[in-house]
């Protein structure tokens, strides 16, 4: 049997990102797969149930980050100590995991990293920090997009009614999340769900159909809808053939809505899609995606200010 102990960095309960810390002096058995080498990190499918990402600070020390469901940190920590591994009851404080005070911000920031993409990218700022120094302000936009990563950022989906917004949000989340229906105002109030594109996790809001309200609730709803439609770190405008874009002043990706009825194109569309078919949805993940995230951005090895 492998002598080796584990212990939970992370707090039991639903998580995006769980942490285990495990010392063998032989990791590769212990774990049923090679180790990366010592300051390297590596994907290893676990128990032929999760793909964690696997930091190897030290000789006999390895930092695992499975998915955080319960369920799944069950599973995994059964098959460790099939495998004799001790588990540790306590949960240890960050500074008893390192010193270095940029790793311990990291640790801290990965239980919620939204986006599997966070998880090398925090474990390797200690190095870079280390490396190229803090980054300073000219790298204060791309800390902003990169820590999108982590936190999810907001998408709007705005448009007159009947645009097609709340179709192309039933096809993004694969269920009905909101009510599609060709009579206008079927959406009252905005609706939100959380949808992964090109791998960024983003919070997605349906908003109601921008449009004059007699109604006091219903122009309520609006109000609300724009004021968070305001802060939104992408709006996507929708537009049908012969309507026209909304004009806003936030970041603005334009997508011509059923592609597959004839009519007139909306002037200046980035991209077209028919939601219900699913036609050009991908396309349309990778446009928001490289938006909100470039790939530029991931391609740096230069240290980001992360939260």
């Amino acid at each position: 049997m492998i002598a080796a102990r584990a212990r939970w960095l992370t707090p039991s309960g639903s998580s995006a990102l769980a942490l285990l810390q495990l010392h063998s002096r032989d990791l590769a058995g212990a774990i049923g797969a090679p180790p990366p080498a010592i300051g390297g990190v590596a994907l290893r499918t676990l128990a032929e149930l999760d793909a964690c990402v696997l930091v190897r600070p030290d000789e006999t020390t390895l930092l695992v980050t499975p998915h955080g469901g319960p369920r799944i940190r069950q599973r995994l920590g059964e098959w460790l100590i099939s495998r004799g591994v001790v588990f540790e009851p306590q949960e240890a404080p960050w500074h008893a995991v390192t010193e270095d005070p940029v790793m311990r911000r990291a640790l801290e920031a990965l239980p919620r990293a939204a986006s599997d993409e966070a998880v090398p990218l925090l474990l390797a700022q200690a190095e870079r920090w280390r490396r190229h120094g803090a980054p300073g302000p000219d790298q204060a936009e791309r800390s902003r997009r990169l820590q999108r990563l982590v936190d999810p950022p907001l998408i709007a989906l705005a448009g007159p009614p009947n645009a097609g917004k709340s179709s192309l949000l039933n096809a993004l989340v694969g269920r009905t999340a909101a009510l599609a229906s060709p009579e206008a105002g079927t959406t009252r109030d905005h609706v939100t769900a959380s949808v992964a594109l090109a791998g960024l996790t983003c919070t997605v809001m349906d908003a109601p159909g921008l449009r004059d309200a007699a109604d006091p609730l219903e122009a309520a709803a609006l109000a609300r809808a724009g004021a968070r439609m305001a802060g939104a770190d992408l709006v996507v405008a929708l537009a049908a053939p012969g309507q026209t874009f909304i004009r806003t002043a936030a970041p603005c990706l334009r997508v011509r809505t059923m592609r597959d009825l004839p009519g007139q194109d909306p002037q200046g569309s980035d991209l077209a899609i028919c939601a219900p078919h699913g036609e050009g949805l991908e396309a349309l993940g990778r446009a928001i995606r490289e938006r909100l995230v470039p790939a530029a951005d991931l391609a740096s090895d230069l240290p980001f200010d992360f939260r």
